[in-house]
């Protein structure tokens, strides 16, 4: 049988038209259909005929199935890749958590080695016994608030003494165990003190409004004209005064109603270390 070859020419001269081999296994996967067709309902012409159809298809059938291999196996290939891709992304992930946590806690440590050596800048006239503490707790109420520090009596801590940082007065022991004590805050308003200005030698007394507020300050008439808005002032020190001389309580200024007040100098809110001084109250030395 000899197969014509068809064409068509378009306007422009050129051949189109299905290419020759392509019709041929087409032409070819028809009939070996047709006859298996035909085998199947029972036709005894057609036996030789489903032989060759099945040799016809032979061929064809070989090539998908060689066609469809390496695609099999490309699809195994990249599933695995992927499982294996996901297992290192895990494992990334991992690594920069842990990195992360090392540079959180470089920076934390970096953090409280500053206010190590904050609270053991305070300056005072007089060299004065000391310890530094941890602040292992802030216990506070509407009504109450005291902070819980990590050295007690077997450091030398006693009632009644001064605990400060590099910036100034925190508070006042108020009780102690063997390794712990209780601190209360500088603003808490059964603190009282004397405290001068450096710088006008103005003298007046302190004293604690509550959590989170100003210190009320009371100076006298002649000494209310010297002071300015910002000025310092310490702990006087005078005699049976609770604490030490020269201790930064805070820093004048007016609150909105025109009443004197000091804003305190240390850091009252996060206190991280503190520095208890050794002395007995009333005692600079």
């Amino acid at each position: 049988m000899s197969i014509r070859r068809s064409a068509i020419r378009t306007k422009g001269g050129r051949r189109t038209g299905r290419p020759a081999p392509v019709r041929i296994v087409v032409l070819l996967m028809l009939t070996a259909t047709s006859l298996l067709i035909l085998d199947g309902r029972g036709s005894r012409v057609l036996d030789s005929g489903r032989d060759v159809a099945t040799t016809l298809a032979r061929p064809v059938t070989g090539m998908i199935t060689w066609a469809a291999s390496p695609i099999g196996a490309a699809i195994d290939g990249a599933t695995g890749d992927l499982a294996e891709l996901k297992d290192e992304n895990e494992a990334l992930r991992a690594e920069l958590a842990e990195l992360r946590g090392i540079v959180t806690q470089a920076a934390n440590n970096e953090a409280e080695l500053a206010e190590l050596r904050s609270a053991a800048a305070i300056e005072m006239a007089d060299s004065l016994p000391s310890v530094i503490a941890r602040v292992t707790a802030d216990r506070t109420t509407p009504t109450n608030r005291t902070l819980e520090i990590d050295r007690g009596a077997q450091n030398g801590v006693a009632v009644g003494q001064s605990v400060v940082t590099g910036d100034g007065l925190v508070g006042q022991v108020i009780s102690v165990d063997d390794h712990a004590a209780q601190v209360r805050p500088l603003t808490d308003p059964r603190i009282v003190l004397g405290v001068l200005s450096p710088v006008s030698g103005a003298v007046g007394v302190a004293e604690g409004n509550g959590t989170g507020r100003r210190l009320g300050l009371s100076l006298v008439e002649r000494d209310r004209e010297v002071v300015r808005s910002g000025a310092g002032f310490v702990t006087s020190g005078f005699d049976r005064s609770l604490f030490p001389p020269g201790i930064p309580v805070g820093a004048f200024q007016f609150d909105s109603d025109g009443e004197l007040t000091l804003v305190p100098a240390a850091d009252l809110e996060r206190p991280g270390f503190v520095t208890v001084i050794l002395t007995e109250p009333g005692s600079s030395g």
